[in-house]
C-alpha cells in the first residue's frame, strides 16, 4: 500500500466513515436482475419502521391536513361514478367503497366494474383501461403524499414526480391483474374452501409485496426491476409487521365490500345520502392507508438492504496451444 493510499484510508476512518471498497472483479459491478433483487437475504435484527398504529395515525393526519388531497379523493370517486353511469352502469353503488383501494384490492373492483359494463369478453379488454386509470390516480396520490410528508409545496414538481411514478403504478396494477387471474383459475380447481383461501392469499400477497413500490419510485429514480425488488425486500424486513398490515387491510376491505344491508347495496342509479357518506369516507380511509405505507417506507428507506449482485459464469480455462 502506497503512502497516498494510507493517508486516504486514515482520513476516511478519522471522519467516521469506512473506506470505500471498489469491486475487485467485474462480477460485483454487474447489473442486477429482478429475481436477484427479490431474493436478497433478509437483514438480521429489528427495524425502525413505525408501528401499524403510528403509521395509520400519520396517514389520517396527512389526509385530514391536506385539503387538496382530500378534495381530490372525493372528486375522483364522484367522477368515476358519473363515468360508470355514462357507460350504462346500474348499480349497486356500494361496490365503489373499493374505488380508491390499493391494488390488487382495487384491481378486483376494476374487474367487477368492467365485467358489469362490458360482459365477460368485453370486460377482459376493458379492464386494461380501468387499470391504466387506476395507475394514473395512484401515481398522483402517492406524489402528493410524498410532497406533503416532506413539507414541500405542491406544484408542478408534484406532477413531474407523478409522471416518474406512473410506470411503477402501472406495473403494480398489472401484477394485480395477474395475481387475480391466477387465483381465479387455480381456485375452482381446488374446491370452494381452497379457492377462497387462494383468492385471499393473492390479495394479501399483492398488498404485502408490492405496496411500497410507488413510494420507492417517488423517493428517487430507479429502474423498474430495482423498484419492484426493493419493495419486496422492504416488505420482508423483520419486525416491521408488513404482512399483518396487509392482512388487516385486505380482510377489512373485503368484509366491508360483502357486508349485507349496507347503504347502496341495492340496484339503482340514485344512491342515498348514507351511501354517498359511506363510499366517500371509505375512499378517504383507503388514501390514508396509502399515506401510511408511504410514511412507513420513507422512515426506513436507508435501512432497506440492497440486492445481491448477479453472479456471472466463470470463463472456461483455455487449453494450451
Amino acid at each position: 500500500m502506497t503512502n497516498k493510499n494510507k493517508r486516504s484510508r486514515l482520513q476516511a476512518q478519522g471522519n467516521g466513515h469506512q473506506p470505500v471498497r471498489h469491486p475487485s472483479t467485474p462480477e460485483s459491478a454487474s447489473r442486477k436482475g429482478l429475481l436477484d433483487a427479490i431474493f436478497a437475504p433478509r437483514v438480521s435484527g429489528s427495524t425502525s419502521m413505525p408501528s401499524i398504529r403510528t403509521s395509520l395515525a400519520r396517514g389520517v393526519a396527512v389526509v385530514a391536513g391536506t385539503p387538496t388531497l382530500a378534495i381530490a379523493s372525493v372528486v375522483i370517486v364522484v367522477s368515476e361514478w358519473l363515468g360508470a353511469l355514462a357507460l350504462g352502469f346500474e348499480g349497486p353503488f356500494a361496490i365503489f367503497v373499493s374505488a380508491l383501494a390499493m391494488p390488487p384490492v382495487g384491481t378486483s373492483f376494476d374487474a367487477s366494474l368492467s365485467t358489469a359494463l362490458f360482459g365477460l369478453q368485453g370486460g377482459f379488454f376493458a379492464i386494461l383501461g380501468f387499470v391504466a386509470w387506476r395507475a394514473i390516480v395512484q401515481a398522483l396520490l402517492v406524489a402528493t403524499i410524498v410532497e406533503t410528508l416532506r413539507s414541500t409545496p405542491l406544484g408542478r414538481w408534484t406532477l413531474f414526480r407523478a409522471i416518474r411514478v406512473l410506470p411503477v403504478t402501472l406495473a403494480v396494477n398489472m401484477a394485480g391483474v395477474g395475481l387475480l387471474t391466477v387465483a381465479s383459475i387455480a381456485g375452482p380447481a381446488l374446491g370452494p374452501a381452497f379457492g377462497l383461501l387462494i383468492q385471499m392469499g393473492a390479495l394479501v400477497g399483492g398488498v404485502y409485496l408490492l405496496s411500497f413500490a410507488p413510494a420507492i419510485a417517488a423517493d428517487g429514480p430507479r429502474r423498474l426491476s430495482e423498484t419492484m425488488g426493493r419493495s419486496v425486500r422492504a416488505a420482508r424486513m423483520p419486525g416491521a409487521g408488513n404482512l399483518t398490515f396487509a392482512a388487516i387491510y385486505v380482510v377489512a376491505s373485503i368484509a366491508l365490500l360483502v357486508a349485507p344491508g349496507k347503504p347502496g347495496s341495492e340496484l339503482g342509479v340514485n344512491p342515498t345520502v348514507g351511501a354517498w357518506v359511506l363510499v366517500l369516507v371509505v375512499g378517504l380511509v383507503h388514501v390514508a392507508v396509502q399515506a401510511a405505507l408511504v410514511f412507513r417506507y420513507l422512515s426506513v428507506a436507508d435501512e432497506v438492504p440492497e440486492a445481491a449482485p448477479r453472479r456471472r459464469a466463470e470463463p472456461r480455462a483455455r487449453g494450451r496451444r
